[in-house]
């Protein structure tokens, strides 16, 4: 990947030494984070290493061509790129493909392969992220700079939630990681225009005045259930996991009972029976009972409360799967931490991936409390049977010796 950091340096140097205090959008910031993704994406996809190495090469280059020409930015893309590959003596096959990305993708163009695929997703991430309203800002600032006539705020919003209706993300990695935010993002546009089209309107307008109001009114009340529902979810996962908190440790508790007066009763039967064998020798047979059916009612006891080690490690396409908990410890604790720190941003994205994870933490949980009390189960039939067998023997015992 020696020629992709030569790209990395080689882009950092154009904006440099190239400063352009109005690309508001398509600065460097932008190129940095539309590389950074199509990297994540590409190795989610499990591109051939030629392949990821095209994706993150283009990537670089994608946008460069703002800075020398606004409106005729592709052709100055490409400009750039030739000229670098040129430089580095880039194998001609790689050339082509690179070049074709950058058309394809900038004229949004339907991708016809995966290097394709990945780079469109990736320079279309951007309508996922949290903070996308102001990145629109900016970009109708931008272009307003450089185009004329100027496009007033409303016409532009329009215009972008036309776009992301139509938009659709090509990987599958995309959608799982963006689709979320992004329907997000158009609720936001659709609240931010309905907002201003009640401040546009003639003051004498009452009747388009009210209508709008009871548009935005039912706009709100979505939104507000929406509030509500996850106050809901906060509530029952919050409530299941400390009863099972206190369940777990009640189970302990009585594991530890069990397990002192069991140990109690063989050291009582050793100390006063076998110290005294030669002369109490008819007690032998009781005392074995009593001994046994403690220790088996020891060993339930010990397994029940005994930790349940995992591997500590999972797969991340069982992650993306919804076949694995990242909430719970035994999961990750033997994992690479920017793995692990990838997979935890990527499912606080998509509520599904979340909700997934947490119903499941919670289902495991319950798993784990079940076998240990029906081990608590045995333990407890095992002590009261040997407990009253025992009894009866010694009292056998004593009346026929």
């Amino acid at each position: 990947m020696e020629i992709v950091n030569k790209a990395e340096d080689y882009i950092k140097n154009l904006y440099a030494t190239h400063p352009h205090e109005l690309l508001l959008f398509h600065n460097f910031n932008y190129t940095t984070q539309v590389a950074k993704c199509a990297g994540k994406l590409a190795h989610e996809e499990k591109l051939e290493d030629d392949e990821i190495q095209i994706v993150l090469l283009t990537a670089w280059f994608l946008n460069i061509g703002y800075l020398f020409d606004f409106v005729n930015h592709i052709d100055q893309s490409i400009r750039v790129v030739k000229k670098f590959v040129q430089e580095c003596n880039y194998p001609e096959d790689k050339v082509d493909k690179t070049i074709n990305a950058i058309e394809r993708v900038l004229k949004n163009s339907k991708p016809e392969n995966n290097i394709e695929k990945v780079l469109f997703d990736a320079n279309n991430s951007i309508f996922s992220t949290e903070d996308f309203l102001l990145w629109v800002k900016y970009h109708r600032q931008e272009r307003n700079y450089f185009v004329k006539p100027k496009i007033t705020r409303r016409s532009f919003w329009q215009t972008m939630i036309g776009l992301l209706k139509e938009h659709e993300y090509c990987t599958q990695s995309a959608k799982n990681i963006f689709q979320k935010g992004k329907s997000e993002n158009i609720e936001k546009i659709n609240l931010l225009l309905a907002d201003q089209l009640e401040s546009e309107l003639p003051k004498n307008n009452l009747m388009v005045i009210q209508e709008l109001k009871a548009e935005l009114k039912d706009i709100n009340q979505k939104v507000e259930k929406r509030i509500v529902s996850a106050r809901g979810f906060d509530s029952l996962y919050r409530i299941t996991a400390r009863n099972q908190i206190n369940l777990s440790g009640i189970a302990n508790n009585k594991a530890n009972i069990l397990i002192t007066l069991n140990a109690l009763l063989v050291s009582a039967v050793i100390t006063f029976v076998f110290a005294r064998i030669d002369s109490i020798d008819y007690l032998t047979i009781p005392s074995l009972i009593t001994i046994s059916f403690s220790l088996a009612s020891i060993a339930f006891a010990v397994i029940a409360t005994r930790p349940h080690i995992l591997p500590g490690t999972f797969k991340m396409k069982d992650f993306y799967d919804k076949k694995t908990n990242l909430i719970f410890y035994g999961n990750f604790f033997n994992m690479d931490y920017n793995e692990y720190d990838r997979a935890v941003r990527d499912m606080l994205k998509d509520q599904e991936l979340l909700f997934s994870n947490l119903n499941r933490d919670q289902y495991e949980l319950g798993k784990l409390l079940g076998r240990k009390f029906r081990l608590l189960h045995h333990s407890y039939t095992i002590f009261l049977y040997g407990f009253i067998i025992s009894a009866l023997s010694f009292i056998i015992t004593l009346f026929t010796f």
